[in-house]
């Protein structure tokens, strides 16, 4: 192999600073990013002066990475290869971690891969070569109770780069995301961030969690160094062979990840629920008996306005449920949906991206109506556009809808669900959540990481008789392909690299949802999964494309899928470039 130069990011310890040292000693030039390379750097780079460069980035610095990645440009004239690999653990029940907690979450762990992806695509596609390499981890593709906001940033690095594999493969650039299991390093220690109310002694899981958090640090220390991550990434950006979607490191990971995928969902929720009932000491007091689910229960839904929504709030009405119908603006928009159950349907004003809205409205719900039962998170819509395209505003604005947006009110529901003893939470996914598609990568990344957060939810909140599950509807005909629909910018203005191809794709892709059943059909599911007697399952797929797409994906492999579906025209091939987009040549290598 030539030289490669290797940008990496949070090299200053851990898996980042083992690949800076190993990729350098075999030959290769290291851009070891970090944000503090004065007291850092000099362990990294030790002994490797004329190879390393350590670089001040903070990732969710959107100008320091620009100019990091230019000044890397101006001096070495390309990149090879992106090790994405900044990031940090996160701990503690969903209910309890805070809205900065979250926030930080997503703009290290996805918004910082993300903006890395975003710099260096360009000159990628100039020299028709590249390496991304994403660092996600176990959790990526395995949830668990305690670590649930961090499986849900890692599920959505998952979902976005297999979105960003489609977007990218044909202009030579290879996407490939890393699986690392559990491995001796700062993660379980300096560079894990714990909830307060965990830290504070006044958790409403105190025990339960102290004890697992025990039990994740002690089985830590049993684990391989963190070298055998490094060896992994240095071969990555060795490797002749074209990269695979996913290289996953470790026993636990291996197993792990194959168990999951050769399991059935009903067979995996069992072996979920058998850990949970063992690693769970039931709370000492219950706020009442097994609820009869087939009388009336208090439902609020968020995003009523219109769409699933709308459709879920009648269709609770019609069954002789009270709706609280949340949305921005019940000025404008309640007078239609509760039409004809105007004893039934109270609209409330809520915005799911404002926390104090939040409060207010689930306050105001509680008031009216003493309780609330059920949640249905369905607010949200789609961002289109290829992932290099998106802004940072459109980024920020999906997850602050897609996923904050349901832990928002999941946050502000529990407490009450809680003391009552019974109550269910419906989390609107997507065929998405599942199966992510070129042009809609930020929209895969939510709803992979509502994915992630509900099912660690469902261990969580378990004990205390709230049960969680997540609607997976496919493509339906609605305002979600038209009004609801955020097409980024610069497909709007006609300056994207992938104009061509976007158009032709956003046009079929109307096409085909004018063909698909109405929202009713997923307003008729959400009152049944409120009505249902029996213990909701933590997933329900809905409609033809989901119920075919969504095992097929979770048991096919990878190097398959990928094939069959470029040959059905999920990703874009060369005509779908604008004119000089891409200098790709048939065979160029990286660094050649």
């Amino acid at each position: 192999m030539n030289e490669q130069v290797v940008l990496i990011t949070g090299a200053s310890r851990g898996f980042g600073a083992e690949a800076a040292r190993r990729i350098a000693a075999r030959g290769n030039q290291v851009i070891a990013t970090m944000r503090n390379p004065e007291r850092d750097g000099p362990a990294v780079v030790e002994g490797l002066e004329d190879r390393i460069a350590a670089v001040r980035l903070d990732v969710t610095d959107p100008e320091g990475v620009e100019r990091v990645v230019g000044e890397t440009l101006a001096r070495h004239d390309r990149i090879d290869v992106l090790i994405n690999n900044a990031g940090y653990g996160l701990y503690g029940p969903i209910e309890e971690v805070s809205e900065e907690q979250v926030w930080r979450q997503v703009d290290t762990n996805v918004l910082g891969q993300w903006r890395l992806a975003k710099a260096v695509l360009p000159s990628m596609r100039a020299q028709g070569a590249g390496k991304v390499v994403n660092v996600s981890s176990l959790a990526g593709r395995v949830p668990g109770a305690w670590l649930g906001m961090y499986a849900a940033v890692k599920h959505g690095v998952e979902g976005m780069s297999e979105a960003l594999r489609f977007e990218v493969g044909h202009t030579g650039v290879q996407v490939c995301v890393l699986e690392p299991g559990m491995y001796v390093s700062d993660w379980q220690t300096g560079s894990l961030d714990v909830a307060a109310p965990q830290l504070e002694g006044r958790s409403a899981y105190q025990e339960t969690v102290e004890a697992a958090l025990a039990n994740f640090r002690a089985r830590a220390k049993t684990r391989p160094a963190s070298g055998s991550i490094g060896v992994a990434l240095a071969d990555m950006v060795e490797l002749e062979q074209p990269l695979p979607m996913r290289w996953p490191v470790g026993e636990d990971s291996t197993h792990l990840i194959e168990s999951r995928l050769s399991t059935t969902e009903a067979g995996w929720e069992a072996l979920r629920r058998a850990r949970t009932l063992r690693t769970w000491r039931r709370p000492g007091e219950q706020g009442g008996e097994e609820r009869d689910w087939g009388g009336e229960s208090v439902v609020l839904i968020t995003g009523a306005s219109r769409g699933f929504g709308a459709a879920a709030a009648r269709e609770c009405a019609a069954r002789g449920n009270l709706v609280a119908a949340t949305m921005r603006n019940p000025e404008r928009d309640g007078a239609a949906v509760r039409k004809g159950f105007e004893d039934r349907i109270e609209p409330f004003a809520l915005d799911v991206t404002d926390a104090e809205s939040v409060a207010a409205g689930v306050a105001a719900v509680r008031e009216r109506f003493g309780r609330i039962d059920v949640l249905v998170n369905n607010a949200g819509y789609g961002l289109y556009g290829p992932l290099e395209d998106l802004s940072e505003d459109e980024c920020r604005r999906q997850l602050d809808t897609n996923l904050l947006g349901q832990w928002r009110m999941q946050q502000a529901v529990l407490p009450g669900m809680r003391e009552q003893g019974w109550g269910k939470i419906v989390n609107v996914s997507s065929l998405s959540g599942q199966v992510p598609r070129a042009t809609r990568g930020m929209y895969a990344a939510s709803k992979f990481a509502v994915e992630a957060m509900s099912e660690a939810l469902a261990d969580e909140v378990a004990p205390f008789g709230v049960q969680v599950t997540i609607l997976q509807p496919g493509q339906y005909r609605s305002d979600w392909q038209t009004s609801s629909l955020d097409v980024c910018a610069a497909v709007r203005e006609g300056r994207s690299a992938y104009q061509p191809g976007i158009e032709r794709k956003l046009e079929e892709f109307r096409a085909v949802a004018a063909t698909r059943p109405g929202s009713d059909a997923v307003g008729m599911a959400i009152a049944d999964a409120v009505q249902l007697q029996q213990r909701l399952p933590v997933r329900w797929p809905l409609g033809e494309d989901a119920l075919r797409l969504i095992p097929a994906r979770r048991t096919t492999p990878d190097d398959v899928w990928e094939r069959d579906r470029r040959a059905e025209g999920w990703g874009f091939t060369m005509e779908d470039m604008a004119q000089g987009a891409t200098g790709r040549r048939s065979g160029r290598s990286p660094g050649t």
